[in-house]
């Protein structure tokens, strides 16, 4: 295949591995019996190793019965390098997939991945919390789905977009969700789920709206908005359309839409560092296609503490 352990796409392969561990299939390594059970958002290393050692002793790989010998400590490097992203081969991946017992659509998105067929499916990153925010301050909702469409006019210029978030509370009295921008010149129109407040400024470029819900949300309960925010005027100098996230999105759509009278010459899927000077650096970028829509569009599984988006000349 002519791919190593540790190219891009074994990295993203292990990234969206390590996240299916956590979520989809944690049942099956998280379970009392083990030493130590693993936090909540994190993989426990020996308690997978364990179910690795145990399928091997029961299916060793043709020509090494040592497998059945194998024990879950010798197998804890293997582990750690492959779920940190530093080292996964594709007879590993095949290894993890047959353990765990993973459903053969989430099985052929990994190998896709790792065989860089497909862009990367979850984008974890470092970014800082936003000012003031206070680290030990639990969250009051959380992101379970996000599509993005943003617009283009025949000058370049974006002229709107339409946000689409489902959230679940994780509190007993959620009445208000605050949606953040950065710029002084837009308005923020409802289409469903919940009446839009006036802008006013937090911080330094930092504005938001409070969006009444039309119901107060009690733990566990979802909801779905959505919403338009129109630009007035814009002067963006730097062609892009970035999501932020200071927090965990799962479900993630974005989708950029060109006007017909001015196409850009090439467009890009870009990770930034930060969306802040100075650190507004590109450190990741792969060529995007327009369809016949003239549109661009791309879809994460998780997107966590990153900043991703498109880029484009015109």
């Amino acid at each position: 295949m002519g791919r190593s352990a540790s190219s891009p796409g074994a990295r993203n392969a292990a990234r969206h591995l390590a996240d299916q561990l956590i979520t989809t299939y944690r049942r099956h390594w998280n379970r009392p019996e083990y030493v130590e059970r693993g936090r909540s958002g994190h993989v426990h290393y020996a308690a997978v190793a364990h179910v690795l050692a145990g399928y091997l002793h029961d299916h060793p790989r043709e020509g090494r019965p040592q497998d059945r010998e194998v024990l879950s400590g010798q197998l804890l490097p293997l582990v750690s390098r492959a779920l940190r992203g530093e080292r996964l081969s594709r007879q590993t991946l095949e290894i993890f997939i047959e353990a765990f017992g993973v459903r053969k659509e989430h099985a052929d998105e990994l190998r896709w991945q790792w065989e860089e067929r497909i862009p990367a499916r979850v984008v974890t990153g470092s970014l800082p919390p936003l000012e003031g925010t206070p680290s030990d301050r639990m969250p009051r909702y959380k992101t379970t789905s996000l599509h993005e469409f943003h617009y283009l006019g025949p000058d370049g210029q974006p002229t709107h977009h339409r946000t689409v978030r489902d959230i679940e509370s994780m509190v007993d009295d959620l009445d208000v969700y605050r949606y953040r921008f950065d710029s002084a010149h837009v308005s923020v129109e409802r289409i469903h789920g919940g009446t839009p407040g006036e802008p006013y400024i937090i911080g330094a470029s930092q504005w938001a709206v409070n969006i009444r819900l039309p119901r107060t949300l009690k733990r566990g309960q979802s909801h779905t908005l959505e919403f338009v925010t129109r630009f007035r005027n814009p002067r963006f100098d730097e062609p892009c359309c970035r999501r932020v996230a200071h927090e965990r999105f799962e479900n993630v759509t974005m989708l950029v839409e060109f006007h017909q009278e001015k196409l850009p010459r090439s467009v890009w899927w870009a990770q930034w560092k930060d969306y802040r000077e100075p650190n507004i650096i590109v450190i990741g970028k792969e060529r995007a296609e327009l369809d016949s829509d003239n549109t661009v569009s791309h879809q994460l599984a998780v997107l966590d503490h990153a900043v991703v988006g498109f880029m484009w000349e015109l």
